[in-house]
């Protein structure tokens, strides 16, 4: 039996940009409500200052699920305007669903360790909300044409994790296949996680390039183009299953 715990996990998440051909005036306006987004993102997911690391107890087997109602998964695009001006769009979604096990045990390799199986977790491109509905459209009907490959998926099979001590937070790099229209790649992810109640708090980033999954990033020609490496943010949390 667990008791108060904390504790981290590895996380993963996927998703892209895209765009089409819209006003410029109207681009500038969504991408500052983006930006604004991404400070306040930020702040809140800046659990280093706030998160008291703890030593726990040893577990074995756990269950953890994706809550999908308190999780989401984002991509950050740069986008350039006729090279002069850089914004950063984000497109996001709650459509998220997946777990994996987890044990924390005594190990060969350090004080503790985090052992993660079976992480699947699939993530619903084709839902991605960016604030610009003909943005949104171009994601599903052309660039990443998530209306025909919808969804997104991270697979980790097995995964050992040193641990200090049975500290309750992690900060790894941690690599699995991501799957995007029929392609697979192996993506590292820069995560932090820790776990609290019964729950693991797990946010995580890293980059991709479109070409990898077989499609160019979006472009206007003589207006805007998007640039590649395309950021993947996530910010998720998993319950402890009963059964």
């Amino acid at each position: 039996m667990i008791r108060k715990t904390k504790y981290l996990i590895l996380a993963i998440f996927f998703t892209f940009c895209s765009q089409q051909a819209d006003p410029v005036n109207q681009e500038n306006q969504a991408s500052e409500e983006v930006t604004t987004t991404q400070v306040e993102n930020e702040e809140s997911n800046d659990t280093s200052s706030t998160v008291e690391v703890e030593q726990i107890e040893k577990f074995s087997d756990n269950l953890y699920t994706i809550n999908q109602e308190k999780s989401t998964a984002s991509y950050l695009a740069p986008k350039d305007f006729l090279n002069s001006n850089l914004e950063i769009v984000r497109g996001t979604t709650n459509e998220i669903v997946g777990g994996f096990e987890l044990t924390l045990d005594d190990c060969d390799q350090a004080d503790s360790c985090l052992f993660i199986s079976n992480l699947l977790i699939s993530v619903d491109l084709s839902t991605l909300k960016s604030g610009n509905s003909i943005r949104d459209g171009a994601i599903k009907n052309q660039w990443l044409e998530s209306k025909l490959f919808p969804s997104a998926i991270y697979k980790i099979d097995e995964l050992v994790l040193p641990n200090n001590n049975f500290d309750s937070k992690i900060d790894e790099t941690v690599v699995g296949v991501l799957t995007i229209r029929n392609i697979e790649v192996n993506i590292p992810f820069s995560i932090t996680a820790y776990m609290q109640d019964d729950n693991i708090f797990i946010s995580g980033i890293t980059e991709v390039d479109t070409t990898w999954f077989g499609f160019d990033a979006p472009t206007k020609f003589n207006a805007w183009e998007v640039l590649n490496p395309i950021g993947i943010e996530i910010d998720f949390v998993a319950e402890k299953s009963s059964g």
